[in-house]
């Protein structure tokens, strides 16, 4: 896995009391353009803390590009920003 650590756009489901469920995302390469993907199947969700902040880790699997890939989503709740940590 490459490590990323790159702000994206997401689109997900939220309920009270359980963690946010992501269904797509959008996310830019080095060249600007914009590419968006489909989350597949969440394989493991797990909270953490870290420096203050709850912070919400998904191991998901989907096709990226014309592969299937895992790949890893983060969350941190107060900041209300996600990232794509690794693929």
């Amino acid at each position: 896995m490459k490590r990323i650590q790159q702000t994206i756009d997401v689109l997900a489901t939220f309920c009270a009391g359980e963690p946010p469920e992501p269904h797509r995302f959008r996310v830019r390469d080095r060249y600007g353009n914009v590419h968006v993907y489909r989350v597949g199947c969440i394989l493991d969700v797990k909270k953490d803390r870290s420096l203050g902040y709850d912070i919400w880790t998904y191991r998901c699997q989907g096709m990226i590009g014309n592969t299937e890939r895992i790949y890893v989503l983060r969350f941190n709740v107060q900041k209300a920003l996600w990232q794509l940590v690794k693929i």
